[in-house]
């Protein structure tokens, strides 16, 4: 029982100095804000609260790093939701480029779509 106690003491205290958080707001992520045209823009590394209640305006004022991604998978497209957090690989030719448009948001045709649990 006291090795149980100890253990559980150290694992503690490991977590508090290294920083680990059990609060959601802690765990930031890449979530998409909207979505039009085939096109899904996502905020990257905001937290689930912010991709929720700040407005396009707030996160481009705050700097956050926002992406139209190009979705070609129809079927893919119509399933992602407004506040999904996602990790996109953007497509690249056969010389492992991707193409950035410019444009404000930048666009980039995504390549794969990874659909993560918050």
């Amino acid at each position: 029982m006291l090795r149980k106690l100890v253990l559980g003491a150290a694992v503690l205290a490991i977590c508090m100095l290294s920083g680990c958080s059990a609060s959601p707001e802690a765990k930031k992520g890449d979530y998409i804000i909207s979505k039009e045209d085939q096109r899904i823009l996502v905020a990257k590394n905001i937290s689930k609260k912010d991709s929720e209640n700040k407005t396009f305006a707030d996160l481009k004022k705050n700097n956050i790093e926002l992406i139209n991604y190009i979705v070609e998978d129809s079927q893919l497209y119509n399933e992602l939701r407004i506040g999904e957090k996602v990790n996109v690989t953007p497509k690249t030719n056969d010389k492992g480029e991707y193409v950035v448009m410019n444009s404000d948001p930048p666009q980039i045709r995504a390549g794969q779509i990874e659909r993560l649990k918050d």
